[in-house]
């Protein structure tokens, strides 16, 4: 039996599958072969996720929540479902072919879809000057801290692996100090952490108040994408070839 394991970094991410409270660092089954781990962000978090939802019994795993882009024509709210994920270190691993080209073709009639290439950070990527270099160094057209991860954890394991990721922040705009200081050692945002520093730093609240409607798109997104895919998720995934993962000969350094 197909169960799909899916690695979500933050509460709020959670909620455009689930209305009901994942535990922090835990899992929380939703009923239709599908579990939902919270792991915080950042890639370490992400391992440790995504190798629970294996110990639970995961037999294919999803990397899914936002991304911020590095291809200046995208815009938030557009929906990536990468082909292949850059690691840091410069690893390429590819998600699995037949299953996400089959929900993408589903997807198409609704939505644009990309399928660029998604590449890893292991912190969030707060400048446009810093999207610039990552951008040409690995031609990728957006940037997260925990898919490749969860790829890594899938293809040691054998799963078949799939990032399904929705823009948040466009190339051209940088995310504020306030926000990067609230997330905590274990990679979970405080909102009333967040709100304390911008109050030191007023310039923050209208980039907060941007990025707030920014990630109302990018939910918006996601809501609908579990909507129309929900059920196919489970049986593509049942039928998707395992995911696979090649070294780079020359590795670009993100």
């Amino acid at each position: 039996m197909t169960r799909i394991g899916i690695v979500v970094a933050m509460a709020v991410e959670c909620r455009s599958l689930t209305r009901r409270r994942v535990p922090e660092h835990g899992c929380l089954s939703l009923g239709d072969h599908r579990l939902v781990a919270l792991a915080g962000a950042g890639p370490n978090a992400a391992r440790r996720a995504a190798a629970l939802l294996v110990a639970q019994g995961a037999t294919a795993l999803v990397s899914w929540g936002c991304a911020a882009a590095l291809d200046p024509h995208l815009r938030p709210g557009d929906l990536v479902l990468p082909s292949r994920i850059v690691g840091a270190d410069g690893a390429l691993l590819d998600t699995s072919v037949h299953w996400r080209t089959r929900l993408a073709a589903k997807l198409a009639s609704h939505r644009p879809v990309c399928q660029g290439v998604l590449v890893e950070s292991s912190g969030i990527v707060a400048t446009t000057s810093a999207k610039q270099a990552i951008r040409a160094a690995t031609g990728a057209v957006a940037v997260d801290m925990e898919s490749a991860a969860a790829a890594r954890v899938a293809s040691n394991c054998g799963l078949p692996f799939l990032a399904v990721r929705s823009i948040i922040d466009a190339a051209e705009i940088p995310v504020p100090l306030s926000v990067l200081s609230a997330f905590d050692e274990d990679g979970m945002l405080h909102t009333s952490k967040m709100l304390r520093r911008a109050a030191t730093r007023p310039a923050d609240f209208l980039g907060i108040i941007r990025l707030g409607w920014h990630f109302r798109a990018a939910m918006n997104t996601l809501r609908g994408v579990d909507a129309m895919v929900g059920n196919d998720l489970l049986v593509q995934a049942s039928r998707a070839p395992q995911s696979q993962s090649s070294s780079n000969p020359n590795p670009h350094q993100v």
